[in-house]
């Protein structure tokens, strides 16, 4: 089976590719960085999945779904984002998509999402349960935790735990690429470590008691 990945985040996109091999060790994987190159590859090959993230440069979903089926892409789309926000959750349906998966979801949730898409099931949106935190932290709000921390840090720091990148932060808090960078250079002064990554882990550690 021939697939196709579209996400801007080569890091990702590559993470991605590694856990499709071992949970779909018959998939096939192209990627593409943009949606030009993606509706390119759609148009010469008879994908029979697409995995798109919502969020690509410039353009979203809205944009990026309708431009494959013009480019001839009959195969099923599961998005697969960061953004874990209701609104954007019912329009990538109603445009038309088969799934969608956050990327902040256990490995299992992708695999059965896919699944029942290839099986030609159209799974449930992620549920409510869970939403806001990334799979395996702690439910305790970081503001508890983090007094020193403005709403806004904050605010940046819970989208941190749902593993969103500058530009998706920026979006939903309708905020710029630069102001994001700002309130995470804080968040890691304040929290006294010096990646994202460290970041997540302490605000872990720190509900764990």
């Amino acid at each position: 089976m021939r697939a196709l990945w579209i996400e801007d985040h080569p890091l990702i996109g590559d993470s991605l590719q590694l856990l499709l091999g071992v949970v779909l060790p018959s998939l096939s994987l192209d990627k593409a960085r943009d949606l030009a190159s993606a509706t390119r590859l759609a148009a010469a090959i008879p994908y029979e999945l697409v995995l798109l993230d919502w969020w690509l440069g410039e353009s979203d979903g809205s944009q990026a779904i309708p431009a494959l089926r013009a480019a001839g892409c009959a195969a099923p789309i599961v998005i697969v984002s960061g953004d874990d926000r209701e609104p954007v959750m019912r329009q990538a349906l109603a445009l038309g998509a088969a799934g969608y998966v956050r990327k902040s979801a256990e490995p299992e949730e992708l695999l059965n999402t896919l699944q029942a898409v290839l099986a030609g099931a159209r799974p449930a949106p992620p549920g409510a349960a869970g939403r806001g935190s990334s799979a395996g932290l702690p439910p305790l709000d970081p503001a508890l935790l983090f007094p020193a921390l403005t709403e806004r840090q904050l605010d940046v720091l819970r989208a941190l735990m749902r593993g969103l990148s500058d530009k998706e932060i920026a979006r939903s808090l309708a905020i710029s690429d630069t102001t994001v960078k700002t309130h995470v250079r804080a968040i890691l002064s304040t929290l006294g470590v010096t990646s994202r990554g460290e970041a997540v882990y302490a605000v872990q550690q720190a509900a764990m008691g």
